[in-house]
């Protein structure tokens, strides 16, 4: 799969094996893995592999967020829109730009859909969501592998109309 997604400031394209030890450096940081539901916390090298060779192609359809050819995050429409981008990129409207490139090709492929969600009080994660048109359908808990707390996930969905509204 080479397919690779441009928008103004990023190059969104599959993962390469090289990508690794950034995915490791990124990741080693619990202000960011404290909002990811399945990531591990120490983040090892293994656990990037892993993901590059087998989650991020088969399971998530994942993209590396690339800015000035620096990798700086995910983003990704397997069964859902999912996303993070490293602490230092915070506020810059990264994952709003991503999101909306992924979303845009999610309905240029398919009329389902697109859910989503986000940790209470991941306000960051609210924004994005929000600002691209998804409207929350319910919660449900969920436990973080990183701290091993208990969350409730805000689930969210965005319809092919409320895209559009929201462009």
């Amino acid at each position: 799969m080479t397919e690779v997604i441009h928008t103004e400031r990023l190059v969104l394209r599959r993962f390469r094996r090289e990508d690794s030890a950034r995915l490791v450096a990124l990741l080693n940081d619990l202000d960011v893995v404290r909002w990811l539901t399945n990531v591990p916390f120490p983040f090892k090298i293994e656990d990037a592999d892993n993901f590059i060779l087998n989650l991020a192609p088969q399971v998530h359809d994942a993209f590396a967020i690339e800015t000035e050819g620096q990798v700086i995050g995910t983003m990704s429409a397997g069964s859902e829109l999912g996303y993070w981008v490293g602490q230092n990129y915070w506020g810059k409207g990264f994952a709003t730009e991503g999101a909306r490139a992924i979303v845009a090709r999610h309905f240029g492929n398919s009329k389902s859909d697109l859910a989503s969600g986000y940790h209470l009080g991941n306000d960051r994660s609210r924004a994005v969501l929000s600002k691209i048109g998804f409207r929350p359908t319910g919660q449900r808990p969920a436990k973080v592998a990183s701290t091993n707390e208990d969350v409730i996930i805000q689930e969210m969905t965005l319809s092919r109309t409320d895209w559009k509204g929201a462009q």
